[in-house]
């Protein structure tokens, strides 16, 4: 996203999480995805996502099984992502 310029779940060339996610080869049955930017540490974008009922709903789904977690430091960021999941 900040190499791109964009903050949003679906990319300018139209993948959303799923398809990203399948491309990274892992073959889901379902996923999910939390993205913030800005907040300065773990702590207060952990906070700002549990504040979300989408955010909390992601972080609570018991359906996920697996999560993937990134954090890229640059302009306008700090950019956190949380990627969810269970494989088919």
């Amino acid at each position: 996203m900040a190499a791109r310029d964009f903050f949003d779940h679906t990319s300018p060339d139209g993948s959303d999480p799923g398809t990203r996610t399948t491309a990274a080869g892992y073959r889901w049955s379902t996923y999910g995805e939390n993205i913030a930017k800005g907040q300065q540490t773990a702590a207060s974008v952990m906070n700002s996502w549990m504040n979300s009922s989408g955010h909390r709903a992601n972080i609570l789904n018991c359906s996920f099984k697996d999560i993937g977690v990134g954090v890229h430091q640059g302009a306008g960021g700090p950019w956190w992502t949380q990627n969810f999941g269970a494989r088919m």
